[in-house]
């Protein structure tokens, strides 16, 4: 039987319909009105469903009881990766588009129908494109690689099938790939090798990437991501820059960056029409969670800094990942880190965030993930709250 893209039935009537977030004037609009939300990460909700062998994994989509909780908890909108983690993953959209295309159009109906808004990051990790064409993972930076060239085909496919949906409220190029950047040495000593997932065999310098590699990159996806949806948000999907970046920029190497110098690196590190950042919780002992934000400062401290780039920019801040941090702590101590984060949220006029993250299966990130009933469940009756505050008419 002929397989028809689900997405026909739900998008035939919403031709000319608004988008469900836009920027104007440094902020973002929904309905013609400045918006302020807190969403949640469900990173693999789609990723999930992409084989790593032959065959498409069978059974119903954990998103639908994913998006279901998630309706149910007044969560608003989601952030997840549209596309695989591993090249392997990205086998189905080279062979079958339209299986492939079938999968993320069951996502998006089914976010619809649940009433949550979408936010697609469409180059989760920053190996996966240049291995899957057989590139170096410099080849982001040269316009002329097959690398672009796929960026370019891959973002105008989606955004064209997307872009009429009041479901997807923005565009996201990627996750962190700024974190990757000019580090010092002979080579990258995070980047992975696992050959059975189809990535490179080795890696060479030609693999480190220069973060001016990836602003030419995210500067042309917004270009073509404009030539298509000329109003919606877009991000970059990067952290917060490194206590250094901006040192390790200029070639000064681990040289703490200065209070200014950190606020350009965050300014340069977003050239679309956003402020884009993740950010966790600092360690106890006061410095930047794995040396990022601020040297040395408090939440307070790195999250004031953040909106004044924001002010200075003209651009609205997307917290795309808050959370907690690393050190070993119990729950109560997770939930109070957690709620200073809304505080200040709330109180700075952070418009845009999202906790990290939800459900997830992944041992590594288990500190973090809340679903229903586990310890890390709070979560949800703290965004709860705090989304109906930010909705509620000034006085």
């Amino acid at each position: 039987m002929k397989i028809l893209p689900l997405l026909i039935a739900c998008t035939a009537t919403l031709t000319n319909s608004l988008p469900a977030l836009e920027v104007k004037n440094g902020q973002f609009v929904r309905d013609g009105k400045e918006y302020r939300g807190i969403g949640i990460n469900y990173y693999d909700a789609f990723m999930r469903l992409l084989p790593t062998g032959a065959a498409i994994p069978a059974g119903r989509p954990a998103y639908m009881n994913g998006f279901a909780y998630l309706a149910s908890q007044k969560v608003p909108f989601v952030r997840f990766a549209a596309c695989g983690f591993f090249p392997v993953q990205m086998e189905l959209y080279q062979k079958n588009q339209e299986a492939y295309f079938e999968l993320l159009d069951g996502l998006v109906k089914e976010a619809k129908a649940q009433g949550i808004g979408l936010i697609p990051s469409l180059f989760w990790s920053y190996f996966c494109v240049p291995d899957l064409v057989g590139e170096p993972i410099s080849a982001w930076g040269d316009p002329a690689s097959k690398t672009r060239d796929f960026m370019r085909r891959y973002t105008r496919e989606v955004v064209e099938r997307y872009k009429e949906s009041p479901t997807i409220w923005g565009w996201e190029f990627g996750n962190e790939f700024l974190n990757e950047a000019d580090l010092p040495g002979s080579q990258n000593p995070k980047t992975w090798v696992i050959p059975k997932m189809r990535t490179a065999a080795v890696r060479t310098n030609k693999d480190k990437l220069a973060s001016e590699a990836a602003l030419d990159a995210y500067r042309e996806f917004g270009e073509v991501v404009r030539s298509i949806d000329a109003k919606r948000p877009i991000f970059t999907g990067d952290a917060s820059p490194r206590v250094s970046s901006w040192n390790i920029a200029h070639g000064k190497g681990w040289a703490r960056d200065t209070r200014h110098e950190w606020m350009d690196a965050l300014a340069r590190a977003n050239p679309t029409d956003t402020i884009n950042l993740h950010f966790y919780h600092p360690r106890r002992t006061g410095s930047g969670y794995k040396g990022y934000g601020l040297d040395g400062a408090t939440l307070r401290d790195t999250l004031t800094a953040v909106q004044e780039v924001s002010k200075k920019t003209g651009k609205p801040t997307c917290l795309g990942e808050f959370g907690p941090g690393i050190d070993e702590m119990d729950v109560s101590q997770r939930r109070a880190q957690v709620t200073e984060f809304l505080t200040l949220i709330e109180e700075l006029g952070i418009p845009l965030s999202a906790y990290w993250v939800f459900d997830s299966p992944n041992p590594d990130v288990a500190v973090w993930s809340a679903a229903a009933g586990n310890e890390n469940a709070y979560v949800f009756d703290l965004i709860r709250e705090a989304n109906k505050r930010l909705s509620s008419p000034p006085r």
